[in-house]
């Protein structure tokens, strides 16, 4: 590899950080409350969690021939009430899928990472866009509210 190829091993990294910080916050959730919702237009922690298995998901499946995705994602989503021993699987295929998702961006090229796919509204987007707004910035703001519950459930004040 020359100075001039592009190198994706530290997009690769800081998506792995993401994932890694993001389990780390789901670690801290008590068995009792992973159903739990701040109000009825919220998501639970664990619907936040298969919220996220989603995006990876819509993610793995860019490289298709239709070159579209659809994003049906979020609190128009009906409720889902998750038991403990399917939590811990998902939160497994999490993992599973931090190792996946670090693999595909490290395989980019430059002509890959800046193909076009469309939304379901025909716009048109790169995979580069796509990965950093739908994907990495995505879950590090659901990362931030996953934070913001766990202070509630601890009776944490947000003033100083």
């Amino acid at each position: 590899m020359t100075l001039h190829e592009n190198n994706y091993n530290g997009l690769a990294a800081w998506s792995l950080t993401i994932r890694q910080l993001t389990l780390k916050r789901l670690g801290k959730i008590p068995n009792e409350f992973i159903n739990w919702r701040l109000n009825t237009s919220t998501l639970s922690f664990g619907h936040l969690v298969q919220h996220i298995l989603d995006v990876d998901e819509l993610f793995f499946n860019l490289n298709t021939s239709e070159n579209k995705f659809k994003w049906i994602l979020g609190t128009n989503e009906p409720h889902i009430n998750i038991d403990q021993k399917t939590y811990k699987k998902m939160l497994e295929k999490l993992k599973v899928n931090n190792k996946k998702r670090s693999e595909i961006i490290k395989a980019f090229t430059q002509k890959s990472i800046n193909k076009i796919i469309k939304n379901e509204n025909n716009e048109e987007l790169t995979i580069w866009w796509f990965l950093i707004h739908n994907v990495l910035e995505h879950e590090t703001y659901h990362r931030g509210q996953i934070a913001a519950y766990l202070k509630i459930l601890k009776g944490e004040s947000t003033r100083v």
